[in-house]
């Protein structure tokens, strides 16, 4: 929630601004750990709906980008900030930056700073730049986050270029086929019952189908729609999305893929965290929030209480059906060798690299054979 303020400095100056917090209190908090005094807090009203425009992938790789060569270059953070606020000041992430040139300008830490908009900013995200600040190695840190976001986007880019082709072909296929159904169909239904003859079985079977749909089309309508309602609030639940999570991971083609898609980002991630001075709790704890798949997300949270109670990755990894073998032996070669960082980026570009071969693969012999059945029920029924 966007919540505006005004509090007094140690200085008696009066600030005001906007913040973004889950409540009231947690905005409170903000202030008086910065050394404010606040004299009003409350939800924002009118402009601040600007700040609701999502912002996605790119607008934060572009941001990330041009203040990692800024930094780069030698230029301070806030000169860099405020030359990034001009640069992106019409784009979606504009009035974010706005917001927190701000906030640095006003004596704010830069991770603080990003703090107040974790809509735009993730965990992982805020804990590295944190991690760089400390270090004095934000450039660096920021280049990392800059080519891991690349890097996601471009594979998320492929995944899609892949599927997009048969998906468009089922789509089409599938309206084709009900308008043959509905309207087509039916008008040659009286040319075949004059002949007064036994029809094909395969005949049957489409004036059947083109009945049933005439007559109860609209009540499978509401009730796939209702259907379809029901699964996505139960999928949106917890319960749901570990049913979900377990259930793609057991899929006999598609599984393997969505697997290595998370294992590659975890071991990017973590990788990136270890290079950049996060301990290795820490990530764990974080990671275990930003995976998506909530099986393995699970698996990363008993990982982080074995590495807790003294155990190593790999020991705990050998024992994970869900974790493929060659994570856990490059793992514990890591660990042995004091490179974990550098081994887990070698298996993110693995399989990274094996996710794009299986799914080319998969994609070109799905492909012919979706439009070959395709084209064959619809040659069936016309």
């Amino acid at each position: 929630m966007r919540f505006f303020y005004k509090a007094v400095d140690a200085a008696g100056t009066v600030r005001s601004g906007y913040r973004t917090g889950e409540n009231r209190e947690s905005i409170l908090r903000l202030l008086k750990d910065e050394g404010l005094y606040p004299l009003e807090v409350k939800v924002a009203r009118g402009k601040s709906f600007s700040f609701r425009r999502r912002v996605g992938k790119k607008d934060l790789l572009a941001f990330t980008q041009q203040l990692s060569g800024l930094l780069d270059s030698g230029v301070q953070l806030s000169k860099a900030m405020e030359i990034i606020t001009r640069l992106l000041e019409k784009s979606a992430i504009g009035p974010v930056v706005l917001d927190i040139h701000r906030l640095v300008q006003e004596g704010a830490s830069f991770s603080r700073a990003l703090e107040t908009h974790k809509e735009v900013f993730s965990p992982l995200y805020i804990n590295l730049v944190r991690a760089g600040e400390n270090s004095g190695l934000l450039a660096p840190v920021l280049d990392k986050l800059a080519r891991s976001l690349e890097d996601e986007i471009k594979l998320k880019a492929d995944v899609l270029s892949q599927v997009l082709y048969p998906s468009l072909v089922t789509a089409v296929s599938m309206v084709a086929i009900v308008v043959l159904l509905r309207f087509v169909v039916p008008r040659f239904e009286g040319f075949f019952l004059r002949f007064g003859e036994e029809l094909p079985l395969v005949t049957k079977v489409v004036l059947a189908l083109s009945r049933g749909l005439t007559r109860y089309g609209l009540v499978l309508l509401v009730f796939l729609l209702g259907a379809a309602v029901a699964g996505l609030l139960y999928f949106l639940s917890e319960q749901g999305k570990l049913t979900w999570s377990r259930w793609v991971l057991r899929l006999p083609l598609l599984g393997p893929v969505v697997l290595h898609l998370n294992i590659a980002g975890f071991c990017r991630m973590l990788g990136m965290m270890l290079k950049s001075g996060v301990a290795l709790l820490d990530g764990l704890s974080l990671l275990k929030t930003t995976i998506g798949n909530k099986v393995l997300a699970g698996v990363i949270g008993q990982a982080e209480t074995e590495v807790r109670k003294g155990g190593t990755l790999a020991r705990f990894f050998a024992g994970q059906e869900d974790i493929p073998f060659l994570v856990t032996q490059m793992t514990g070669v890591g660990e042995e060798a004091g490179n974990l960082d550098d081994m887990l980026e070698k298996i993110a570009r693995f399989y990274e690299q094996d996710t794009r071969r299986k799914i080319d693969n998969l994609i070109s012999l799905l492909g012919p054979v979706l439009i070959l059945f395709l084209t064959g029920v619809v040659f069936l029924i016309a």
